[in-house]
């Protein structure tokens, strides 16, 4: 049902599909800036496990959660050498000022145009972000895509597959 909508969504010109990147793919290279208007390279990130979470619109309820989920674990994500991004079509003023009125350690991005989002599959609809994660591998290929997460449960069902790929390495 998800998906009729969204496809007649896109044809009525209110969403925009993502692209069709797969696991196992190379992750898309991108440079965006990040809550204090920074310049954050992907790149830079080589060698280590990168989660790019992809939330609608800061300072509404889910997406708080989820960042509040994720800023609760940050210590273990940062334990594993994990970088977490939270990206969205925020403005970087309002992703700052989101960051700041929770206290989130959350590194933020601001990806006005969605573009980095189409590249990785996510749907815009009304320019804002599906609610997706995708997880990069130390050599940045895609490794997991999750689709419509529960932002409540999101941040942790990732770290426990990271954990689990770290225990065999």
């Amino acid at each position: 049902m998800k998906e009729i909508l969204i496809k007649l969504l896109t044809l009525l010109g209110i969403a925009q599909a993502g692209g069709s990147i797969q696991e196992g793919q190379a992750g898309y290279v991108f440079t965006l800036k990040n809550h204090d208007g920074n310049v954050v390279r992907l790149s830079d990130y080589r060698g280590r496990w990168v989660v790019l979470y992809f939330y609608p619109k800061a300072d509404t309820p889910g997406c708080t959660t989820q960042a509040k989920e994720y800023t609760k674990l940050m210590p273990e994500f940062e334990k594993l050498k994990v970088k977490v991004f939270g990206i969205s079509t925020d403005s970087v003023d309002s992703i700052k000022k989101f960051r700041e009125k929770y206290g989130l350690t959350v590194e933020f991005l601001s990806d006005p145009k969605g573009s980095v989002a189409k590249a990785y599959g996510v749907t815009l609809i009304a320019g804002f972000c599906s609610r997706d994660t995708v997880l990069l591998n130390p050599e940045l290929k895609v490794e997991k895509i999750y689709r419509g997460v529960d932002p409540s449960a999101d941040p942790t069902r990732v770290l426990d597959y990271i954990k689990s790929k770290a225990t065999r390495s």
